[in-house]
C-alpha cells in the first residue's frame, strides 16, 4: 500500500536521536501511536540514522542546496510526491514557502501547515497579504500555542471559514503515573545556553546558591549555538552539553526542580511540560506559549527572570520541603497535554480529509 500523508520537515531539521530538534520530537510523538502510522511517510535531511520504527526518506542535499536550501529542499520533495497517486495530504513543517511551492505544483492535495515558531518572524510572512495567501492555500493550519495562533491572525481579517482552519495542537506526553518521592537535591535546566533562554541570568543566580546550599546540585543539558558547552569551575554544578530526549526525561524523573527562565516570548515550552510530567517543581517564566501551560499547574510563576528572582526562588523552594512537595504532585493526565487527546484529535482531522 502507497502511502497516504506525506511529512516535509525543515531543511535543518534533524529527524534523528542525534541533533534532534523540537519539530523531529513533536512529529514523532505525534506520529508514535497514531492509526496512519503505516501509510505515512516522513521526509528529511539528516547526516545521522534516523529514528527507528517510522517510514523515512531522505533528501539528500545537492549543490543546488547552497543556492536556496529550503527551495531545493522542497523540490526534491515534490518530485517525490509527484510519484505517488495515492497521496492526499501534505503535512509541512514551519515552512510557510514551502506551502506555496507544493500548492502550485500539486493543487490538489491537502495542505496542512504546523507552526512551531512566531508567524511574524518568518522571513517574508510578517505581511497580512502574504499571510492570507497562505491561509487560502491550506485545508488546514496547527499552531503549538495559542500565542502563535494569535500572532498569526494579526491583523488579519477572517472569515467564519478561515477561522475554523486555525487549531492549536500542542505538544503532549505520555502521563507518568509513577510518583517519586525520593528525589536527588538538584535543579535542572534544560535548553539553549543563550542570552533569550535567560540562561546567563541563571547562571548568575547558580553561582550563589552553590554557596548558600552545597548540598544542592546544578545540572545543565544543552549547547550554544556553536554546539558547544563550557567545563564546570564548581564540584556542584555539570554541564551535559545535548543529550537524547529519552535520557533527559528519565533525568527529570529523579530530579527535584526544574527552571525554565525564559526571556523570550516561547511558542510552546516543551521542557516545562515534561519537567511537570517527570514530576519535579518547577520555576517558569510567562513569556508566549509558557503561561499557557503554566495555567493548568501548580508552580513557582517568574514575572521577569533576573539573577536576583530566579535566586530567590530556587531559594524558597529549598528552603521549604512543604512548598517543594506541593509543586510536586501535577498531573497531566485531564490537561490539553496528554498526548493520547492530542493524537486521537489529531487522526479525527486527518480521517476527515482522507475520506473526502
Amino acid at each position: 500500500m502507497q502511502d497516504k500523508i506525506s511529512i516535509l520537515l525543515p531543511y535543518k531539521e534533524n529527524f534523528s536521536k542525534e541533533n534532534f530538534g523540537s519539530v523531529s520530537l513533536f512529529v514523532k510523538d505525534l506520529n508514535e501511536k497514531s492509526k496512519f502510522k503505516k501509510i505515512t511517510n516522513i521526509y528529511g535531511n539528516t547526516k545521522f540514522i534516523p529514528i527507528k520504527n517510522f517510514k523515512y526518506k531522505n533528501l539528500k542535499q545537492t549543490f543546488l542546496h547552497f543556492t536556496g536550501r529550503n527551495r531545493t529542499h522542497t523540490n526534491q520533495f515534490i518530485k517525490e510526491a509527484k510519484k505517488n497517486p495515492n497521496l492526499k495530504i501534505i503535512e509541512v513543517h514551519n515552512r510557510p514557502i514551502s506551502v506555496s511551492m507544493i500548492k502550485k505544483s500539486l493543487p490538489t492535495k491537502k495542505i496542512i501547515l504546523y507552526y512551531h515558531n512566531d508567524p511574524l518572524l518568518m522571513k517574508g510572512y510578517s505581511d497580512e497579504k502574504r499571510r492570507k495567501n497562505l491561509l487560502d492555500s491550506c485545508h488546514l493550519i496547527y499552531f503549538v500555542s495559542k500565542y502563535l495562533k494569535n500572532q498569526f491572525s494579526k491583523n488579519l481579517v477572517l472569515s467564519a471559514l478561515d477561522k475554523k482552519k486555525l487549531h492549536v495542537l500542542f505538544n503532549g506526553v505520555w502521563p507518568n503515573r509513577i510518583k517519586n518521592k525520593n528525589r536527588t537535591k538538584n535543579i535542572v535546566y534544560v535548553g539553549k545556553l543563550d542570552k533569550k533562554k535567560g540562561f546567563f541570568e541563571f547562571k548568575k543566580a547558580i553561582s550563589n546558591i552553590v554557596i548558600d546550599f552545597p548540598d544542592w546540585k546544578i545540572d545543565i543539558f544543552g549547547t550554544n549555538n556553536k554546539g558547544q558547552f563550557p567545563k564546570s569551575n564548581h564540584p556542584n554544578i555539570k554541564f551535559y552539553g545535548q543529550k537524547d530526549n529519552n535520557y533527559v526525561k528519565k533525568f527529570l524523573l529523579n530530579s527535584s526542580i526544574s527552571i525554565i527562565p525564559s526571556i523570550w516570548n516561547e511558542p510552546f515550552g516543551r521542557t516545562l511540560i515534561e519537567s511537570i510530567n517527570a514530576g519535579c517543581s518547577v520555576i517558569s517564566s510567562q513569556s508566549g506559549g509558557l503561561k499557557e501551560i503554566s495555567a493548568y499547574f501548580n508552580l513557582l510563576k517568574l514575572s521577569k527572570p533576573s539573577k536576583k528572582s530566579i535566586y530567590n526562588a530556587l531559594k524558597k523552594l529549598i528552603m521549604s520541603t512543604h512548598e517543594l512537595q506541593k509543586l510536586q504532585s501535577n498531573s497531566v493526565i485531564n490537561t490539553p497535554f496528554n498526548l493520547t487527546h492530542i493524537t486521537n484529535y489529531h487522526d479525527k482531522n486527518r480521517s476527515t480529509f482522507l475520506s473526502q
